[in-house]
């Protein structure tokens, strides 16, 4: 059985281009393709169920996709093992 961490990193290994950290954010370019998309969602869905203060969104552009996940400051920690969950 998998955890959602290790998907998290199959997620980034696969899915994600560029990784941009803010102070509560960070954003993430995604690859193309609606399979992408779908599974961002999907990801996210499950992962708010359980860390109901994270924040998603997604940001379609003409030539890119981009991928929000912001948290409060007292989530900072969270947030980073979330964008490496290597570190967890």
């Amino acid at each position: 059985m998998t955890t959602r961490g290790d998907e998290w990193r199959r997620f980034f290994a696969t899915n994600v281009f560029e990784v941009v950290r803010c102070e509560s954010s960070v954003r993430l370019r995604l690859k193309g393709g609606d399979d992408v998309i779908l599974s961002t969602v999907d990801l996210a869905r499950r992962e708010k169920a359980c860390c109901a203060f994270f924040e998603f969104r997604l940001e379609l552009l003409a030539d890119d996709v981009w991928f929000e996940i912001g948290a409060p400051a007292e989530a900072a920690a969270v947030l980073d093992a979330l964008i490496d969950p290597g570190t967890t």
